[in-house]
């Protein structure tokens, strides 16, 4: 067999498909599609080596199954689609807001002095019985659950989480997100839970982080209402009650904050804590 020669056109070809793919397995990473995909690639390569090696191992082949599978093949592209409508719509609506396609998920990472002002303020409502729900993006997009919320684009600080979380201000009713340094989302909601072994006095926001956290690797923040007492949920587990003073460590800790000497605004909100 004579191989035919490689020309330029080729290569472009080939640059672009490898473009498109990378393009489509970085967007699935940072996307709850992730597991999916790699559940669905695991089962193909398995199915196609079971039978390739049943068909090389028997008389007549699999003709029965290799017809059936000819006839099903075509509404795999529509089973695709199905599995993965959210991550197709969330990537048409990025093409329609401009955001480039290869940008760096995270544009910035969370800073000391922001843990700073979240752990304050988190204090100061757990202190005065404030409901609160906040989820800290780290490396999955947590863009899908802002599209029904209200988009901010706000520094990180004390006063603006206290006034959002504030009982009759407009967007207190939901969860806040932060990506960075920047509030993106204010009045969110999550999904629920799917775990049975969830605790019978757990609450909508309780619920809601441990949701959250099931389906992407954010720290979620609850301060509840009822009791005072702040939890964090981390991959699907609850971390409560927490001390006041072993709050801003944690987040620390779980974020990696770089440790850069505090800022005077946040010391100085920290010195008016009661």
């Amino acid at each position: 067999m004579q191989l035919s020669a490689f020309h330029f056109s080729d290569a472009i070809e080939i640059l672009i498909l490898s473009v498109v793919i990378y393009a489509i397995l970085r967007f699935i990473r940072n996307t709850r599609g992730s597991r999916l995909l790699q559940g669905l690639i695991t089962f193909v390569i398995f199915s196609g080596l079971v039978l390739g090696a049943l068909e090389f191992v028997l008389p007549g082949g699999l003709s029965v199954i290799t017809f059936i599978l000819s006839l099903v093949a075509p509404g795999l592209a529509v089973i695709v689609v199905i599995l993965f409508q959210e991550e197709i719509r969330v990537g048409i609506s990025r093409f329609n807001q401009g955001e480039r396609l290869f940008r760096r998920f995270r544009t910035g990472a969370i800073t000391i002095n922001s843990v700073a002002m979240i752990s304050t303020s988190c204090k100061r409502m757990s202190l005065q019985r404030t409901g609160a729900l906040i989820a800290i993006e780290r490396q999955h997009s947590l863009k899908p659950f802002s599209e029904h919320g209200v988009k901010l684009e706000l520094p990180v600080s004390s006063m603006m989480l206290e006034t959002i979380f504030f009982p009759s201000a407009p967007m207190h009713d939901g969860a806040v997100l932060i990506r960075g340094t920047q509030i993106i989302a204010a009045k969110c909601v999550l999904p629920m839970t799917t775990a049975t072994d969830v605790q019978s006095n757990y609450g909508t926001r309780h619920r809601a982080a441990m949701g959250l956290s099931e389906k992407s690797d954010a720290v979620v923040i609850i301060v509840s209402e009822e009791t005072g007492e702040i939890g964090i949920a981390v991959e699907g587990v609850m971390h409560k009650p927490l001390a006041h003073n072993d709050i801003e460590g944690m987040l620390n800790k779980l974020l990696s904050a770089p440790a850069t000497e505090k800022s005077d605004d946040v010391q100085d909100e920290q010195r008016g804590q009661p």
